[in-house]
């Protein structure tokens, strides 16, 4: 007993050695982190990032994966003078998953942001799984934002497809319930303007 509380004491006393040692390993640990395949391991103001990757001139470029350890944001894909771009794919730990295009480190192009999805794992769905079965926005985005066209699906399969703009529903479009019917209208920033025609189905 007393040996037991000898080592709980000593590890108490130790711990926080521990954790910074952790911190401590900064920089190139593997491979070449100049012109090649490494690991890179950094402090930055969202804390400890690790990257597992293709490198040119010192630079994320290639592919790789990316992560913020304290964050836990993930990021595997294509990368471009230390920027994300090209396709890839975010998620974090509450389930918020982005699959798609990126430009200068931000979502930009055609891409499926879905959210808050139960029992998310790497790679454990694929885009058109997430585009069924999550709550989630597929379309196309400029600079983080919903813009151009896109369709929204909220957690009962109700979907909006139409134009967006800052994240809003911007222009024509139309709401689906699943019944076939289709009605037709225009927004201004999510305001309802005005209904322009409706379509039925047999």
């Amino acid at each position: 007993m007393q040996s037991k509380l000898q080592f709980l004491a000593l590890l108490l006393l130790f711990a926080p050695l521990l954790q910074a040692a952790s911190r401590d390993e900064l920089g190139c640990i593997t491979g070449d982190c100049a012109n090649g395949k490494g690991t890179l391991v950094e402090e930055t103001e969202r804390g400890l990032r690790t990257y597992r990757g293709d490198f040119i001139d010192g630079k994320f470029h290639g592919f790789g994966r990316l992560t913020y350890e304290d964050e836990r944001e993930h990021y595997k894909g294509r990368f471009m003078s230390g920027k994300k771009w090209g396709r890839g794919t975010l998620w974090d730990r509450n389930g918020n998953i982005y699959m798609g295009e990126w430009r200068n480190d931000r979502r930009n192009g055609s891409g499926l942001q879905a959210f808050k999805v139960q029992g998310w794992k790497e790679d454990r769905y694929t885009e058109n799984w997430l585009k069924e079965n999550s709550e989630n926005y597929y379309g196309q985005f400029k600079n983080d934002v919903f813009y151009g066209e896109g369709t929204y699906r909220w957690e009962d399969g109700t979907k909006y497809v139409g134009q967006w703009a800052a994240n809003k529903k911007h222009g024509k479009g139309y709401f689906d319930h699943g019944t076939g019917h289709k009605a037709w209208r225009n927004f201004e920033f999510d305001k309802r303007i005005f209904d322009e025609r409706f379509e039925f189905s047999d």
